[in-house]
């Protein structure tokens, strides 16, 4: 079986991110001296002052607005979006997990590929789970080991850490940037329908119970069943983490659902 990118790569955008906005200092203004004004005549005690019109509020000068610092230009927003997920989770946690560069236009790709029988290795946003597949066997037949699940131990952790809400913020700064990165991979209309899509193919992966038995084939193992083969790349790799992490990962994806 081959070794494909964790699944937090759709995950990585929301569950490491927080809201990254910096307020732009205001222009310095000139202080403008009122105009001197002719001194007032007198009022002496008898004279009747003049009345305030009824229904006339006192004027609230409104609260100056000032609007976030622009986006990055698409090919130089990595350092802007690796410092904000540094300010999150650390700097040793973002070297373990995520790549470098291109972090956006890989997301776009990786996400997109995620409907489709595999996720081209060059564009994994996310660095792949550690150590190698393991298998078990009984008799002649292959199975699915379980010791396969605690590989995505540390994803499932950090995933379900996060902050649903600060996820969809960092979401929303950075939304104009995936959708150019969308348009760029060749994508049609909005990325966010696509996001949309691929969330709800996901969660109708179906939960498999063990033992997921395996075949070979040139030195690949595939699955035994042919309609667990058939699963796209996004469903079978919440195949590989196990039920119970695939549960974990559905619950976070209805969240993010809802609030989408």
């Amino acid at each position: 079986m081959k070794k494909t990118v964790p699944f937090l790569l759709l995950i990585i955008l929301f569950a490491v991110a927080a809201w990254y906005s910096f307020i732009s200092e205001p222009d310095p203004v000139h202080e403008i001296l009122p105009p001197q004004l002719a001194p007032a005549a007198p009022v002496t005690r008898n004279e009747p002052q003049p009345a305030q019109d009824e229904g006339v509020e006192d004027y609230i000068e409104p609260e100056p607005v000032i609007d976030p610092d622009p986006l990055p230009p698409l090919d130089q927003s990595d350092a802007e979006i690796r410092q904000a997920l540094a300010d999150l989770v650390g700097t040793d946690s973002l070297a373990e997990y995520l790549v470098k560069s291109q972090t956006i236009s890989r997301l776009v790709a990786t996400i997109d590929s995620l409907t489709s029988r595999q996720i081209p290795p060059q564009i994994n946003p996310v660095k792949a789970a550690g150590g190698k597949f393991v298998v078990d066997t009984e008799g002649e037949t292959v199975v699915m080991s379980t010791q396969n699940f605690s590989r995505y131990d540390g994803y499932i952790a950090l995933m379900q850490s996060a902050d649903t809400d600060a996820l969809m913020a960092i979401y929303q700064r950075y939304a104009p940037l995936f959708q150019i990165a969308w348009e760029e991979n060749g994508g049609q209309g909005q990325f966010n329908d696509r996001l949309h899509e691929v969330i709800d193919h996901l969660l109708d992966t179906p939960i498999v119970s063990d033992p997921v038995y395996l075949t070979t084939y040139e030195a690949v193992y595939l699955f035994e069943e042919p309609e667990l083969e058939a699963m796209t790349a996004g469903q079978k790799i919440l195949l590989r983490m196990g039920s119970v992490n695939a549960e974990l990962v559905k619950e976070k994806l209805t969240e993010i659902r809802e609030k989408l």
